[in-house]
């Protein structure tokens, strides 16, 4: 098992993306603590990895209050006393339905082969609370988790940090400003940490997947479904065990010389 003792963090971990990785983790032989907002999702998790014979425990808090962060990572550690892995998935994605109405109407233009007309609006009427609570959860959250265990990492002079980014942050997406601007900033903050720290002996890095089939992508109708399949060469959406397998490679001894890099499974549907 290549990450046979290792203690990892994933936030985010209660379904989705963060639960593939976490439960690859766990296969793996790392001691897992799944985070989430949600008590019910975080202990789901565990139940399923410790059925499956793996080591893991269950740390709610909202990663985006750095207050709860702190507290979360005193609670792990008083039981494991380290960190190796931290991987920051936490995030959400909020599409007014103004705006996924739009999205539908102009894809029906593109697909019909006229000019494309109808105005998105997804900037122009973003609300503040809004554009704060997905900074917040996936960049400020990101930041948080990176500070505490960096005071744990830097002093053992050893540790992997690997921050979840998305297509939307290399690219940019169209209908998606505020979380776009969330991933496009974990990734910039990916690569100034990992200078900051190389020669400690930690590596960070991000992962920017494409379309993953997940509950995020369940506000895509299926004329813009088949509008990004069309899009996307190898044909597919992707699914949390490709990501999961991303993440791995970047955690397992054979990721030791890559840091400040984003990779980005996304079926190509960015080249």
């Amino acid at each position: 098992m290549i990450l046979e003792d290792k203690v990892a963090l994933v936030t985010g971990g209660g379904s989705g993306i963060g639960r593939a990785i976490a439960e690859t983790f766990a296969r793996e032989g790392a001691l897992v603590a799944v985070n989430d907002i949600r008590e019910e999702a975080a202990q789901s998790t565990v139940a399923a990895i410790e059925a499956a014979g793996g080591r893991a425990m269950a740390v709610t808090a909202d990663v985006a209050d750095g207050r709860a962060t702190l507290k979360m990572f005193t609670r792990f550690l008083s039981v494991w006393n380290t960190i190796d892995l931290v991987v920051n998935n936490a995030g959400i994605a909020i599409m007014a339905p103004h705006v996924v109405a739009n999205f539908e109407a102009l894809t029906q233009e593109v697909l019909a082969g006229g000019p494309p007309t109808t105005p998105l609006q997804a900037t122009s009427t973003m609300e503040d609370a809004i554009w704060r609570r997905t900074v917040a959860i996936h960049l400020d959250g990101t930041f948080h988790c990176t500070r505490e265990a960096l005071k744990v990492m830097e002093v053992r002079r050893q540790g992997k940090i690997i921050n979840m980014a998305s297509i939307a942050g290399t690219a940019g997406l169209a209908g998606s400003p505020d979380y776009s601007a969330a991933k496009g900033g974990i990734i910039a903050f990916t690569k100034s940490v990992a200078r900051e720290v190389a020669h400690l002996g930690i590596q960070v890095n991000a992962v920017a997947p494409g379309f993953v089939d997940t509950p995020l992508l369940e506000a895509l109708s299926p004329t813009m479904r088949m509008s990004v399949l069309a899009q996307t060469p190898l044909g597919r959406l992707g699914t949390v065990d490709d990501i999961a397998a991303a993440v791995l490679y970047l955690a397992s001894p054979a990721g030791d010389w890559i840091t400040g890099q984003v990779l980005s499974p996304n079926g190509g549907y960015e080249i």
